[in-house]
C-alpha cells in the first residue's frame, strides 16, 4: 500500500455558503485511519477551490477508500448527510502518475482532495496539484434533522437566527442570488464536456503553455514535450466549457508573453458551448498580428468563425518566468 502527502480540504459556491461538520465529516483511509475533513465558517470560496486545510495524521497517508460529511446549506435552510464509497482504483492511478510543475519541470504529485458542497445536496470531490485539478466523483447527498445547539454555545439559538447570520453575504454576491435564487442543477451543467482545444495563430512567435480552468472545477495546464500532453501535440479531448484561460508563448528572441482570459462571462461562453455542433470539434483561438496588436479570441467550429467579445484584450503582460 502506497501513502503520499496530501491533506483533505473544503469550499462552496460564493453565492451558497456551507458549514462542513468536522466532527460528522471524514475521509476513512485504506490502511484503517482517518482524517476529518475541515471547513471555514462559512464555507463560500469558489465551487473547485481548496479552503482550510488542518496538519493532521502522518505527513505520507494511504488514501480514501470511503467518505461521509454532513453539512448546513444556509441559503437553502437545510442540512445534508451522505456516506459513499471512493473510486479508490481512480485515485491510486492518478496518484501513482503524478504531476509536473510545469515551472520547474520537477516531478510531484497531488497534494490535496478537494470536496465543495452546492445546493440540492450535491458533493464534488477533485484532486489538486501543481494547477492541475480532476474530477474523482460526484454525490449526491440527503436531507437530513440535525440539533443546530449542536453548532452553538448559545443555548438560546434558533436554526433560522444561525442560518441568516451564517449565509448573510458580501454585497455583490446578495445581488447574485437575489438574481438567480437556488440553482439546484447549474452544478451538474458545468459538468458537461465538450472537445476542444486553445491555440494561438501569431506571426513569429511559438506557443508554450495553455493554462485552463474549467466551470466544472477542473485545471489543466499544458506546455512542453517532457510530459503526456505536450504543447506541441495539444489534441483536440473532452473538457468543460472553460472559466478562465490563459496563453503563454515567445518569439524569435526567446521573449515571453501572457495573455489571460480571467473570467470569461459566463453567458456569452456558455452560449457559444451549447449552441454549437456537438459533433464537431471547437477551437479557442487566439489571434493578434506580430507586433502584437489587433488581438482577437475565436470561437471556431469548423469554418464559422465568432468573435469572442466580452474579454480584456489589454490583459496582457512580458513573462519574466
Amino acid at each position: 500500500m502506497k501513502k503520499y502527502e496530501w491533506l483533505p480540504t473544503s469550499n462552496a459556491p460564493e453565492i451558497y455558503p456551507t458549514e462542513i461538520f468536522d466532527f460528522d465529516s471524514h475521509f476513512y483511509l485504506e490502511d484503517g485511519g482517518s482524517v476529518y475533513i475541515p471547513t471555514s465558517v462559512p464555507n463560500c470560496n469558489g465551487w473547485g477551490n481548496s479552503g482550510s486545510t488542518h496538519t493532521q495524521g502522518e505527513d505520507l497517508k494511504a488514501l480514501p477508500v470511503r467518505m461521509e460529511i454532513t453539512w448546513a446549506s444556509f441559503k437553502e435552510n437545510k442540512f445534508y448527510t451522505g456516506n459513499w464509497d471512493m473510486p479508490i482504483d481512480t485515485l491510486k492511478k492518478l496518484f501513482e502518475k503524478g504531476t509536473i510543475d510545469w515551472r520547474t519541470g520537477r516531478i510531484s504529485n497531488y497534494n490535496e482532495i478537494i470536496v465543495n458542497c452546492a445546493p440540492g445536496g450535491i458533493v464534488v470531490v477533485w484532486v489538486y496539484g501543481n494547477d492541475q485539478q480532476i474530477e474523482v466523483a460526484r454525490f449526491q447527498a440527503k436531507e437530513r434533522q440535525f440539533d443546530i445547539k449542536k453548532l452553538s454555545n448559545n443555548p438560546e439559538v434558533t436554526q433560522k437566527g444561525y442560518f441568516e447570520v451564517m449565509g448573510k453575504l458580501k454585497p455583490e454576491f446578495e445581488e447574485e442570488f437575489k438574481k438567480k435564487g437556488i440553482q439546484h442543477d447549474i452544478y451538474d451543467i458545468y459538468r458537461k464536456k465538450y472537445t476542444w482545444r486553445a491555440k494561438t495563430e501569431i506571426e513569429g512567435h511559438q506557443l508554450m503553455n495553455i493554462g485552463f480552468k474549467m466551470f466544472n472545477g477542473e485545471e489543466e495546464t499544458i506546455f512542453n514535450e517532457k510530459i503526456i500532453e505536450p504543447i506541441k501535440e495539444n489534441s483536440f479531448k473532452p473538457r468543460a466549457v472553460p472559466k478562465q484561460l490563459n496563453f503563454i508563448f515567445e518569439d524569435s528572441k526567446k521573449l515571453q508573453t501572457v495573455f489571460e482570459v480571467k473570467p470569461f462571462d459566463e453567458d456569452e461562453i456558455m452560449n457559444l458551448f451549447q449552441q454549437a455542433d456537438p459533433n464537431k470539434p471547437i477551437e479557442i483561438i487566439l489571434r493578434m498580428n506580430v507586433d502584437l496588436s489587433n488581438r482577437r479570441l475565436i470561437f471556431k467550429q469548423g469554418e464559422k468563425e465568432i468573435p469572442i467579445k466580452k474579454i480584456d484584450v489589454e490583459n496582457m503582460w512580458k513573462y519574466k518566468g
